[in-house]
């Protein structure tokens, strides 16, 4: 059974999203050569007197220079670990690499999560976001779908499909998981087709607007009253 839901399976690759990759390059180097110009002039601009300014600088660029050669050395080492595709199919998630080497997920390694005692596939928030969560091997796991780099790679613009994409497999490959339904709700994707839910997500965006606009309301009338008093 399970073979022939695997041949419909078709895989799904990341897509890139050069608009918004060139967009965060671009404001991402700016802002980085800010900062490196505002350190590398900091003497200049915190010392007045010429002899605070040499004591200063005599301290101040050998810490810099090795603070600097640190970055880009750190830099240079994670750029191998940059992931540059994702693949969802019928075995699980794959992650390539730019160094050639692949990490992957497989359903096959789903199982119970410790940090849930109803649900085995659910959301937990990383960053004020909710990621999907699993067990692997045992492991507590958040499985990232935006892995992709937009500085080595490229930005994913397709990161939900990916996502709902998974989600599909784990119904199809592991029917014994139980996902949280909060899932499908919080993420807009639909429970049987598994695709973006376009209406679900107008709805929960428009609910987050009415408790955001009641809350600004709120805090209007408390400022106004104080004002007032």
């Amino acid at each position: 059974m399970q073979e022939n839901v695997g041949k419909e399976f078709l895989p799904l690759v990341s897509k890139p999203g050069w608009i918004m990759t060139w967009l965060i390059r671009i404001f991402g180097t700016a802002i980085l050569l800010v900062m490196l110009i505002i350190l590398a002039v900091l003497p200049l601009l915190v010392c007045e007197k010429i002899w605070t300014f040499v004591l200063f600088a005599i301290l101040y660029y050998p810490v810099w220079a090795i603070a600097m050669y640190r970055f880009f050395r750190f830099i240079k080492k994670t750029r191998k670990e940059t992931v540059i595709k994702i693949t969802v199919d019928d075995k699980g998630i794959h992650y390539d690499k730019l160094n050639g080497n692949k990490q992957e997920i497989l359903y096959s390694q789903l199982g119970r999560s410790y940090l849930s005692d109803n649900y085995d596939v659910y959301l937990t928030q990383m960053r004020k976001t909710w990621v999907l969560t699993v067990g692997v091997d045992g492991n507590t796991t958040r499985i990232l779908f935006n892995e992709t780099d937009p500085a080595y790679s490229y930005y994913t613009r397709n990161s939900r499909a990916l996502r709902a994409r998974f989600i599909k497999g784990i119904v199809c490959f592991r029917p014994d998981l139980k996902i949280d339904p909060f899932v499908f709700k919080e993420l807009s994707i639909h429970p049987e087709k598994f695709t973006f839910d376009t209406k679900g997500y107008m709805k929960h965006v428009l609910e987050c607007a009415i408790i955001a606009g009641i809350l600004l309301l709120i805090s209007l009338v408390f400022m106004f009253i104080i004002v007032k008093v």
